[in-house]
């Protein structure tokens, strides 16, 4: 289901301050990076929240000086009393704003064992890609903060998986189509914004319930820099985009080891020489595994199996194979073997 407003004549803008530049400058500077075909369409996702909404005021002023158009797709998730109308405000807003088009989606969110939480952002994100390509859109802007990627690098830390978990969020998401510009600007810049602007917002009451890990997680963040001091969001955040540039130099030259060592493949394995990896770095060579094991077909790959795998180059002593969900990995002679299990079912 799906609404779409047409734009009414925008309203006077307020004076510039120093939050409402700050937001400006951070959308400016990242679709200017993206080098983006005059006249594209840019999608803002808009909830009718604070940070949202401040996303949305400003691309609504930037984008035309880009020589861009300016839209907005608002999801109804339907998980609280109320939320139709909380949708139709956002898209009011939004077209108040001077977006076009604005169009709001509702979808259902089903739990399919991962928690509510998940659901609805997979309902959410795969409404928005619908809009995107619906509209022909370049890109959908989110307007996601310093304090989310500061959260999204905890998560991460809490799951333990690497630097890839820890890396964050990437400014743009090439693959989704997703632009970040606001994960250098603080939450309390963005809401500054839209006060000096006059611009009321929803408060959503899931960012206050502590069933949600992102929520307890925020909680957290508030209480480390109230103890820690006001630096330890950005540090976190800064922490992203090193982890982020050190796992793309560890990945490149994973795959690099990759291509060195592989010395013959099939429809189901595929075989390197143990001699080719065991001069490898230790980091580089985990990567490779862990990678390899991905494209063999394996899934939630732990560290404690990588580890297991990496003892048969340099700690060589005929242990059996390694059995990993959907492939199993053994040393024969001298190569390393990755085989892919036949999936329940197939002939």
């Amino acid at each position: 289901m799906e609404k779409i407003i047409e734009s009414r004549q925008m309203p006077q803008r307020p004076r510039l301050t120093p939050a409402m530049a700050d937001v400006r400058r951070a959308i400016r500077q990242s679709l200017e990076k993206l080098g983006i075909r005059p006249d594209s369409l840019v999608l803002v996702a808009c909830s009718g929240g604070p940070d949202s909404l401040a996303l949305a005021s400003a691309m609504a002023f930037e984008a035309p000086r880009l020589g861009l158009r300016a839209g907005a797709v608002i999801v109804d998730h339907g998980l609280q009393s109320g939320s139709d109308q909380v949708a139709q405000d956002a898209s009011n807003r939004c077209v108040e704003l001077g977006l076009e088009p604005v169009v709001v989606k509702k979808v259902s969110v089903i739990e399919t064992g991962n928690g509510l939480e998940a659901a609805a952002r997979d309902a959410r994100y795969a409404a928005l890609e619908n809009a995107r390509v619906e509209l022909g859109a370049e890109l959908i802007a989110t307007g996601h903060s310093l304090e989310d990627q500061a959260e999204t690098v905890l998560l991460g830390l809490a799951r333990g998986s690497g630097l890839r978990s820890i890396s964050g969020m990437p400014v743009f998401d090439p693959e989704r189509k997703l632009l970040r510009p606001l994960l250098d600007i603080r939450r309390e810049v963005l809401h500054q914004s839209l006060e000096d602007q006059g611009i009321s917002f929803w408060q959503d009451p899931h960012n206050q319930d502590s069933k949600f890990a992102r929520v307890r997680v925020r909680k957290l963040l508030a209480t480390l820099e109230e103890e820690l001091g006001a630096g330890f969001a950005l540090g976190l955040s800064r922490s992203a985009l090193i982890a982020t540039e050190a796992n793309d130099f560890l990945e490149t030259a994973a795959h690099d080891l990759e291509l060195a060592a592989r010395d013959g493949t099939s429809a189901k394995s595929v075989s390197y020489r143990v001699e080719k990896l065991q001069t490898a770095h230790s980091a580089v060579l985990k990567t490779m595994l862990k990678l390899v094991c991905e494209r063999a077909g394996a899934s939630s790959v732990s560290f404690a199996q990588i580890a297991a795998i990496e003892a048969f180059i340099t700690d060589w002593h005929g242990q059996k194979p390694s059995q990993l969900s959907g492939i199993t990995v053994e040393r024969v002679k001298d190569q390393l073997v990755f085989t892919s299990k036949p999936k329940p079912g197939a002939c």
